[in-house]
């Protein structure tokens, strides 16, 4: 796996390659392009681990990446000959010398049981005070999941966020002569194919706790909704899917109640779509829009009680909120031809979109206090967003060389990331899960 970080601004433009190591796993190719003021940025130094073997270089590699990716820290890299794993009082003011901030140090071993051990110090030399300290035990297939939770304590330590680094993501993979609904870690590793089909495979979404997926494929050439188990920590299936309904039409755009209890999907029949909410326990619905045109793409706000969606209603699809009672409608979007696709971010600020302009579909959020549209992304055929579960990126489909691949935006807009997956796999409809639970 390569990483290839373009860091610049009105005086530096340079170009680092960072090669990350791993074990048995389908290579991923992965270009950051970061764009942002090096004064911002966080400057942290992760030394090599302490330990024998490959594994101790590749936690500290996987913690620098993983960093990196979110445009809000910049690696410094020293010479030394640093072996241990702890700091003394008198070794602060030789790192400060070296004009170091904060410091990762940290330990790897081979437990006789078969288990791995690996540890990790955060120092602030300026305060010249240890700030985390975190040890883990796991399975050796689990080391780079131990890696992305040191990157996860670090990055909420340094900015007071969550990290997403352990969390996964799905996509759909399409191939010559079927579809496949695939599981992979946040950075792209790991993938794990759950489903596949011959009929298309639409618009996955994570249930709150990660325990399930629902998605859209076909049943006696009819869209249906199927919900299929899984298990979060390993990204692996669980169980079988099952169908939800089906209702009569075509059954599309599932998405999820904060208490992962009911499910919102488009039904459309007769030349018209309505929404209406689904309790999964009786697969009794209550309808929740009303119109002679197509409303469709749900999404809940954080405490259930109104969703945002796409309507046709005015001539050209755009983004409308209703309350859950149906008290009342509201529309949201007026810049552009064309907004659809929308997300609610989990503080319900702002909504993730996509915005259709000049030829050209965009991702972008809209300001949900102010109204304002900010446009993240430049390509021709950007959609399907999914924000992380804290609220700071967003994953959606893209365009490469005429084939689909994933790219991330933080929500600024300073960071970019692109994932073209392995061997060339046609990716769309990227869904990010929820935090994982320890």
């Amino acid at each position: 796996m390569s990483f290839v970080l373009r860091v610049s601004n009105a005086l530096v433009h340079t170009a680092l390659i960072v090669s990350i190591l791993f074990f048995g796993i389908a290579s991923a190719q992965v270009e950051i392009e970061i764009i942002a003021d090096e004064g911002s940025k966080i400057p942290i130094t992760v030394l090599p681990f302490g330990g024998e073997g490959e594994e101790a270089d590749l936690i500290a590699e996987i913690i620098s990446a993983d960093l990196t990716k979110t445009g809000l820290f910049s690696i410094q890299d020293v010479e030394t000959s640093w072996g241990l794993s702890k700091l003394k009082g008198e070794d602060f003011a030789d790192w400060q010398e070296r004009k170091v901030q904060n410091l990762v140090v940290g330990k790897f071993a081979k437990l006789k049981d078969g288990r791995i051990q690996a540890s990790f110090w955060l120092y602030d030399i300026l305060g010249q005070a240890m700030s985390v300290g975190y040890q883990i035990k796991d399975d050796p297939k689990q080391l780079r999941r131990t890696a992305h939770h040191f990157a996860d304590l670090i990055y909420e330590k340094l900015t007071g966020d969550k990290g997403v680094f352990r969390t996964k993501i799905a996509y759909v993979v399409r191939k010559t002569d079927l579809s496949a609904l695939v599981i992979a870690d946040s950075d792209g590793h790991n993938p794990n194919e759950i489903f596949s089909s011959k009929e298309p495979i639409l618009s996955p979404r994570w249930s709150p706790t990660g325990d399930q997926i629902a998605f859209v494929s076909f049943l006696n050439r009819r869209a249906a909704v199927y919900v299929v188990p899984v298990n979060y920590q390993t990204g692996r299936v669980s169980g079988k899917p099952e169908v939800i309904g089906p209702f009569p039409g075509s059954n599309s755009a599932p998405a999820w109640s904060p208490d992962g209890k009911r499910l919102a999907i488009a039904i459309s029949k007769d030349g018209r779509s309505d929404i209406f909410s689904v309790l999964l326990s009786d697969r009794s619905k209550v309808q929740l829009t009303n119109s002679r045109s197509i409303d469709t793409e749900p999404s809940f706000s954080h405490d259930g009680k109104s969703i945002v969606f796409t309507s046709d209603r005015t001539g050209q699809p755009q983004i409308y909120k209703a309350s859950i009672s149906q008290v009342s409608e509201v529309r949201l979007t007026y810049a552009g031809r064309y907004n659809a696709s929308a997300q609610l971010s989990p503080d319900d600020s702002f909504l993730a979109l996509m915005h259709y302009d000049e030829g050209r579909f965009n991702v972008g959020t809209l300001d949900m206090q102010t109204g304002i549209v900010q446009i993240l992304t430049k390509g021709t055929l950007d959609q399907s967003p999914s924000i992380a579960p804290n609220g700071k990126v967003i994953v959606y489909a893209s365009e490469a060389n005429g084939r689909g691949i994933l790219r991330f935006v933080s929500k600024n807009g300073r960071a970019k990331l692109r994932y073209l997956g392995p061997k060339g796999d046609d990716i769309r409809e990227p869904s990010w899960g929820p935090f994982i639970k320890d």
